[in-house]
């Protein structure tokens, strides 16, 4: 891989173990053999993923070549034959990588506003999907917002990547980044096409943060319009 390949695929394999152990997964990236079952020991994963219920391993292929796919039959029919086990894919085309160049500007607040108003008036209307976007995409803003305020070279990180980083500095507390980290997972189902069965649980609580990081940025007497 070349450079701008290999940082492609490293970040989207810290999301991928991000997601997971969100989700409450005990999860190993590039395991050592001696961390894994006999039955993968002549195996490399990216990432193992163990859970209560199933434990998935997982492979990440930078390039939508799906020939390049065959390597990974054996693994796949490997997996197949232990019950509680699965395997996972996961392609990323390097062409539409998630992180926003750095020529194009955040929401400012007027727009943000907009959304949340948009969102909330798809959930009154029951179109909860959309709304629920529209709500991630509100917070995300923020969130970005706040990181450049301070200075911070956060802008333009991966969604993950910037949770972490703002709880850690203080910028984010607990339980806002407990219910952004749930709604991230609940995110990642719905724009890649998966069932996101933990969306009506996380709306209100979504819709709650995205009021308050709102005012908190307001009050500090930091407004971004």
């Amino acid at each position: 891989m070349n450079s701008s390949t290999q940082e492609i695929y490293r970040r989207k394999i810290q999301e991928i173990a991000n997601d997971y152990e969100t989700r409450g997964y005990r999860v190993l990236i590039e395991p050592a053999t001696t961390a894994l079952p006999a039955f993968l020991a002549n195996f490399h994963p990216d990432i193992v993923a163990y859970g209560p219920e199933d434990s998935i391993v997982i492979e990440v292929k930078v390039g939508i070549r799906t020939a390049a796919s065959e390597r990974y039959r054996e693994l796949a029919e490997t997996i197949q034959h232990h019950p509680g086990w699965r395997f996972s894919l996961v392609v990323v085309d390097p062409r539409s990588d998630d992180v926003t160049p750095s020529t194009r500007p955040l929401l400012d607040r007027e727009k943000i506003v907009e959304r949340l108003k948009e969102a909330e008036d798809l959930l009154k209307r029951g179109v909860k999907e959309a709304g629920f976007v529209l709500l991630w995409v509100s917070i995300e803003a923020l969130l970005r917002h706040i990181a450049s305020r301070e200075g911070l070279p956060l802008e333009r990180v991966p969604s993950s990547t910037l949770l972490k980083e703002l709880f850690s500095l203080g910028l984010l507390s607990r339980n806002g980044l407990d219910i952004a980290s749930r709604a991230f997972s609940v995110r990642n189902s719905l724009v890649h096409g998966f069932e996101a069965p933990e969306l009506d649980a996380t709306l209100g609580e979504l819709t709650t943060l995205a009021h308050e990081l709102l005012a908190e940025f307001d009050q500090a007497g930091n407004s971004i319009a």
